[in-house]
């Protein structure tokens, strides 16, 4: 299209060609090779984030443990334990026995190693409920991540897995996500022969699992 200015005094014709679209001649095979690139590189991006993420919770972690560490192994377990936690359930998180634990209580001391768990221990607790808002880590803990499988998160902290309960709990994964990479096997491991069912007079009952038939 064409205008006309005035420009001091000047008359000037200023052509203005509208932008013509870009043809759109791909493929749909084009288009299906670059969505599957695309998603490869927001994967790799995805993954290099949720590395960088893992870095920095246990470098928040290691910080919050040694300054939780400034107590005194008593005053930390009286903490669990005021938290909700068994003392069978401490012991196994820090991985001694019932009698060890008792013993520190008692005033022995125990290794520098194992201060520092029982500090990483608390620390996370507290993690647990000023930045995610699990009131009760405890109750949180002992439930079991899917109802179809006895794992619970203290399984988890016992075999170490702190950064997988943090992402569960900041809610950056799915508690079944969370089981493929603990126990890839997990779904026949703790598969049921039996099946809960409503029958027909809306009472419950159980029988054997027909998911296996044809």
């Amino acid at each position: 299209m064409s205008d006309n200015l005035t420009v001091d005094g000047t008359r000037a014709s200023v052509k203005i060609q509208a932008a013509i679209p870009p043809s759109w001649t791909r493929t749909i095979d084009e288009l299906v090779d670059e969505a599957g690139y695309l998603r490869n590189v927001a994967r790799v991006i995805g993954d290099g984030v949720g590395e960088v993420h893992r870095h920095a919770f246990e470098a928040q972690l290691n910080a919050r443990t040694r300054e939780v560490a400034k107590r005194s192994a008593v005053e930390m377990l009286d903490e669990l334990a005021a938290r909700g936690f068994a003392w069978r359930d401490i012991a196994r998180l820090i991985g001694v026995s019932v009698p060890a634990v008792r013993r520190w209580r008692q005033g022995e001391p125990p290794t520098g190693p194992r201060l520092w768990t029982i500090a990483r221990l608390l620390a996370f607790i507290d993690t647990l409920r000023t930045d995610h808002h699990v009131t009760d880590a405890a109750a949180w803990l002992e439930m079991p991540l899917v109802p179809s499988a006895p794992v619970t998160g203290i399984d988890m902290l016992t075999d170490g897995h702190y950064a997988d309960v943090f992402d569960l709990a900041a809610e950056h994964t799915t508690a079944e996500e969370v089981l493929d990479q603990y126990q890839p096997d997990w779904r026949e491991r703790y598969r049921s022969d039996f099946e809960v069912f409503e029958a027909a007079d809306g009472e419950l009952g159980i029988r054997f699992s027909s998911r296996d038939e044809g």
